[in-house]
Order: C-alpha cells, then sequence, then structure tokens
C-alpha cells in the first residue's frame, strides 16, 4: 500500500517537473530570444521581419539612453557612453516588439521586449534580443574586448 503512495508521489512529481519544464521552454520571453539569437548585426529589415514579424511599434532613433543598463555586466562606464554615443549618431530608426503582440508598448521598452536598432540602410546596426535577460549586441569595436558581446 506505502509502495503504491511513493510512485503516485513520484509520478506526480514527475508530471509538475515536466510541465515546468515546457511552460519554461516555450515561454514567449523564451520563443522570443530563440528568434532573436538567428539575428545578427548587418541583417536587412526584411529578416528581422522574417524572425520576429512585423513591427508593433515603429520608433525614430530618438535617446538611446534606456540603453544604458542593457550593456554587459562590467562594461566600464566610458565605454557604455562611447557606445551609446556612436549608436546615437548612426541609428535612423528603431523596431520595438513586447513579449506578447497584443501588448501596448511605446518606444521606450520594458523588461522582456525585443528592440532592434537600424542604420540610414535599414540594415541592423545593434539589438536587444529580450531587455533584462540578453545584453545589447553591438558592431565589433564599440565595446573595449573585455565586454565585447558579439
Amino acid at each position: 500500500m506505502r509502495q503504491r503512495g511513493v510512485r503516485r508521489a513520484t509520478g506526480a512529481i514527475l508530471l509538475l517537473g515536466i510541465a515546468v519544464l515546457a511552460f519554461v521552454l516555450l515561454s514567449p520571453e523564451r520563443r522570443r530570444e530563440r528568434r532573436a539569437d538567428d539575428l545578427r548585426v548587418g541583417d536587412e529589415a526584411g529578416r528581422v521581419q522574417a524572425l520576429l514579424g512585423v513591427p508593433p511599434v515603429t520608433c525614430p532613433a530618438g535617446s538611446l539612453d534606456h540603453l544604458a543598463d542593457r550593456f554587459p555586466t562590467g562594461t566600464p562606464p566610458a565605454a557604455v557612453e562611447a557606445a551609446l554615443a556612436r549608436l546615437q549618431a548612426e541609428t535612423a530608426e528603431r523596431w520595438v516588439y513586447p513579449l506578447d503582440m497584443e501588448e501596448r508598448v511605446g518606444c521606450v521598452p520594458g523588461e522582456g521586449t525585443t528592440e532592434v536598432g537600424f542604420d540610414r540602410g535599414r540594415s541592423v546596426l545593434w539589438y536587444v534580443p529580450v531587455a533584462g535577460r540578453v545584453a545589447i549586441v553591438v558592431p565589433e569595436g564599440y565595446l573595449p574586448a573585455a565586454a565585447d558581446n558579439d
């Protein structure tokens, strides 16, 4: 009798573990992160749309100050400032994707969003795969080698 109860408890724990794992792996954040992993600096706008869909929000370059905390941990503040100044000068347009495409999002994205910055030729200049989880990806040479994330 006791053995049957142990089997049931073990089975229930196993099923719960599988359900939690499936939820984590299939969450909108993880799906967006996997798609954004295929982005590359230099990709054309059409490739971005093929991977992430039509952008729900298209924004002018505007201020990129919100990206200051999106750089890899340990990036020196002076390097962040220099990279932001260069990105500011070269970014012509930004696309912002919320986790849930039904969600309203503005031009200052929050946690969990995906943001892509384009240059004047509509090629990817930089991107943040998942804000708050994955650091900004910038072209080679924008950050010191120790903090480079590309």
